[in-house]
């Protein structure tokens, strides 16, 4: 029943294609998942590691091995600068290592002691909240949540054995896992990849391994759209995925009606780490005439907003069963009962389509007034006609604009002024060449915050 031993694969299926071009079928990867279980064996029964991972096939090895005999990762990126990692194996003490200093297997771990971490039995996997940062505070994942959030991730994409995703995200980014696991949940097969998606590189492979789905956040969507990438898309695409945050609404109807002109679908969703992955879809046939939307509740869920806080909720059987702050909360049972309060607001129209309307913690005041951030930056975005990141503090608003024109920081500080009340001077205004982003491709806030 699970993917974790590639049940939907018959002998001789293709499961992966390396970054090289080498395939990998079931029974060359099996072989490579069980070498891994051999390995673990020498930490006990169940065990407690980090894997810093990439879209590689030792990788999504060693953690299918790890899922089939009860070990625990923690899923890292494999570029995480040295000190972070450090602060993280110092404070939580994992049994082993693996995918560092060219470490393809678990090796122990420097910080290992006697008084090992117990691990809850319903653990299966853990995730960093941000999916990048060396925060100490982690996403625990059970092994039935994962299954759960492939399965039905599989059902409304309508994956199946002949589906072929390339990897445009990264391992340890729960968007990027849950292309992982659905394709393995559907009997699908996936093409490595660890460039960037306007890469040569990137685009060989998609056109030579024939991918079938290409999965991207705002930033990919937007950097494709720049190369006019969807003037022409690779002939063998079907499937073009989005979620990690809000597509504003004129790059949406471009790439939708890009890919309705191709033959394409095109799925917009929502979700969080704290939910697996996916949470929402917008069904591509609906998306014209719901733009802005992040659809419907995925099959086994259910969406509602909380009538005091207009809160967004979300129900059903992948949401986590709480945080990791300390080593001792690896031994936590499932705190939140399938019931997660997402920290959005929302609202829901008559055909029980929900929107995002903003963040219950992206918000300021100024001069006394409550600020939404996002409401701010998706109307900068707009007005600009190009790429923002609008942050700060109370009475302090910090907006980068991605930009070489001088022009634009007056036009921004007028329009800021006009439709926000908001005078200059509690505005900061910086041209940037490029937004700060998180390896994810998600927009990183933090420097916003340090720069005020």
């Amino acid at each position: 029943m699970s993917y974790w031993t590639l049940t939907a694969h018959a002998p001789g299926d293709l499961v992966l294609v390396d970054t090289d071009g080498t395939p990998i079928d079931r029974e060359a990867l099996l072989a490579r998942v069980g070498a891994h279980e051999d390995r673990l064996a020498r930490f006990g029964s169940r065990s407690f590691g980090f894997l810093s991972c990439a879209n590689r096939v030792e990788d999504i090895a060693l953690m299918l091995a790890c899922l089939r005999l009860g070990h625990v990762p923690l899923l890292l990126a494999a570029d995480m600068p040295a000190d972070q990692f450090k602060a993280l194996v110092a404070h939580y003490g994992p049994d082993w290592i693996a995918g560092r200093d060219g470490q393809t297997g678990p090796v122990p771990s420097s910080a290992r002691t006697a008084a090992r971490v117990t691990l809850h039995p319903a653990l299966g996997l853990l995730l960093s909240t941000s999916g990048s940062t060396g925060s100490p505070r982690l996403v625990r994942l059970s092994r039935e949540a994962l299954q759960a959030n492939a399965a039905s991730i599989a059902d409304y994409l309508a994956l199946s054995r002949d589906e072929r995703a390339i990897t445009s995200l990264p391992m340890n980014y729960s968007y990027g896992l849950s292309v992982i696991n659905s394709h393995l949940a559907a009997g699908g097969s996936l093409v490595l990849n660890n460039d960037s998606v306007i890469s040569r590189e990137f685009l060989q492979r998609l056109q030579d391994h024939r991918a079938t789905s290409l999965a991207g956040v705002p930033y990919v969507y937007q950097m494709l759209a720049r190369t006019g990438f969807f003037k022409q898309p690779a002939p063998s695409l079907r499937t073009l995925t989005q979620a990690g945050g809000k597509l504003d609404d004129r790059m949406t109807r471009l790439v939708a009606e890009a890919a309705e002109a191709a033959g394409l679908r095109f799925f917009v969703m929502y979700g969080q780490t704290e939910a697996c992955a996916r949470i929402s879809y917008v069904p591509p046939e609906r998306l014209g005439t719901k733009i802005g939307s992040i659809g419907i509740a995925i099959p086994g869920g259910a969406l509602s907003v909380a009538p005091d806080s207009g809160e967004l909720v979300y129900e059903g059987p992948n949401v986590m069963l709480g945080y990791a702050e300390h080593p001792a909360d690896l031994a936590l049972g499932d705190e939140l009962g399938g019931r997660l309060a997402t920290g959005d607001l929302g609202r829901v129209d008559e055909d029980g389509f929900f929107y995002i309307t903003g963040r219950l913690k992206r918000f300021i005041k100024v001069s006394g007034n409550r600020i939404g951030l996002d409401e701010v930056e998706q109307a900068l975005h707009m007005h600009l006609q190009g790429p923002v990141s609008v942050g700060g503090k109370d009475d302090g608003l910090v907006v980068w604009i991605e930009s070489g024109d001088a022009a634009q920081i007056d036009s921004a500080r007028t329009y800021l002024r006009d439709q926000f009340m908001i005078h200059h001077s509690m505005v900061k205004l910086r041209l940037v060449d490029h937004l700060p982003l998180l390896p994810t491709g998600k927009k990183d806030y933090s420097p916003l915050l340090s720069s005020q």
